[in-house]
């Protein structure tokens, strides 16, 4: 069918800074942009912010430490530490580095309220219920944002642009180049999770002996859908609530809606096939409820949008520091095999770290757009490393500051000298200047 639409659209205009995806990275960057005195607008295509860790349901945090004290200052512990209003009264204070697996535990509930606490503070416009439709561009500079909502389509101009959609759906439209996936036509399996209520904590299995039964249910055929080799769970805020990451959906391409529509339906006949397993055959599982299930599944890998620089497996292997870095990262390689239901997990060394440089979240083809999301430009590998909710915290800080500087200056992102935006994060308060290392093996993380 062809089809042609010409309309007048209204402008909302005004803003220097208009960030696309009000998730972790698309937070920290309108907030610390905010904060330096840029007129932000932050645009969310569900009625709340906070991404995964939100309507994602994705729990906990994982950890990104060295010895045990994080990597990532100041939002993301300005986030947890907005949090603890709103968690249970008997909820552990946070520790002064969020050095324990109980830090890092999320209420979706209270990250929802604590991320709208922190834009609103900030003097951050929030655009709930809108949609990226279409950009405007003149040459390699975008103009504006192109919405859909409920009211028609709506048009929001600005000087610089954030893109934190997750699949750089903002990059992707104004036509910049990326890669998909491993390459291949295929990236890692999306998971939806879940949490289920009453369950018997003291009964519980240990993690070796619950995959022991699922195997055997996987044998004996209870378990017919579930590709992964084990459950995957964690504690929760409450001794008898207990977290799953335990699905997992493969060949779907999260970009087609219509395939993303399917793998939400495939997830949650996973969900049942893994409830009614618990209860039947798990001890401490026998009066197991449905306590939440995820809005919307979670999606590990799509696009990775070109840059300026290019982060590779070689660089993350030879534990590479950079005169502009913008993040710093310890977490390991963690790759959700799809053909399988194994992982590819390769670890860095104990108390060292690779670093981010700032040319991965500036886009090769647009002067003015950054990149704070797991779309940021690096390879397949690599990238399974840095997409954790933590460091897309530190990069949207960074998108935020490199924001904040290109408006003061008037200049575009692309023109920044990136050693001086390290330089404005670390006065922020970023931990990217140096400190002493101690020499111990950390702790196990594995598991909380």
């Amino acid at each position: 069918m062809n089809y042609e639409m010409r309309c007048e659209v209204p402008v909302l205009s005004g803003y220097d800074l208009v960030v696309v995806g009000g998730g972790p990275g698309g937070i920290a960057s309108a907030v610390t942009a905010a904060r330096h005195g840029v007129k932000t607008v932050l645009i969310e295509r569900y009625g709340q912010l906070g991404g995964m860790a939100v309507v994602g349901e994705v729990q906990p945090f994982m950890p990104n430490h060295i010895n045990h004290k994080t990597l990532d200052k100041p939002f993301y512990t300005d986030w947890l530490r907005a949090m603890r209003p709103y968690m249970p009264e008997d909820t552990p204070p946070l520790s002064a580095e969020l050095g324990e697996w109980r830090d890092l535990r999320i209420s979706k509930e209270a990250a929802m309220l604590a991320a709208e606490d922190l834009c609103l503070a900030a003097g951050v416009k929030i655009l709930y219920h809108h949609t990226l439709f279409d950009v405007k561009r003149e040459n390699e500079k975008l103009t504006a944002a192109i919405l859909h909502g409920k009211d028609g389509l709506l048009a929001v101009t600005g000087k610089v642009f954030i893109d934190s959609t997750g699949d750089g759906d903002l990059a992707a439209k104004a036509g910049c180049d990326f890669e998909f996936g491993d390459g291949k036509e295929d990236c890692q399996p999306m998971t939806l999770c879940f949490k289920l209520s009453h369950v018997d904590d003291a009964r519980r299995l240990p993690g070796d002996e619950l995959t022991r039964l699922f195997q055997e249910a996987k044998k004996d055929g209870t378990i017919t859908n579930v590709p992964r080799d084990g459950v995957g769970e964690y504690h929760s805020l409450k001794s008898d609530i207990v977290h799953f990451n335990s699905t997992r959906v493969a060949g779907k391409n999260p970009l087609k809606a219509a395939e993303l529509s399917e793998a939400e339906m495939e997830a949650r006949r996973q969900l049942r096939e893994l409830f009614h397993f618990l209860r039947k055959r798990a001890p401490g599982y026998e009066k197991a409820e449905i306590h939440s299930i995820a809005s919307t599944i979670g999606v590990r890998e799509s696009r990775r949008i070109m840059g300026l620089s290019y982060l590779t497996i070689e660089d993350y292997d030879a534990v590479r520091k950079f005169p502009d870095a913008i993040a710093r990262v310890n977490y390991p390689v963690d790759i959700h095999n799809s053909k399988d239901g194994g992982f590819t997990f390769r670890p860095l060394p104990d108390n060292d770290w690779y670093e981010i440089p700032y040319g991965c979240i500036v886009a090769r083809n647009m002067t003015n757009l950054l990149l704070a999301s797991r779309c940021i430009s690096t390879d397949h590998i690599v990238n399974s490393s840095l997409r954790v909710m933590p460091v897309i915290c530190s990069l949207g800080q960074a998108a935020g500051m490199a924001a904040a500087m290109a408006v003061k200056v008037g200049k575009d992102p692309s023109a920044l000298d990136g050693k001086a935006v390290r330089g404005g994060l670390i006065e922020h308060g970023a931990k990217l200047g140096p400190f002493e290392v101690e020499n111990t093996k950390r702790t196990n993380w594995d598991q909380p």
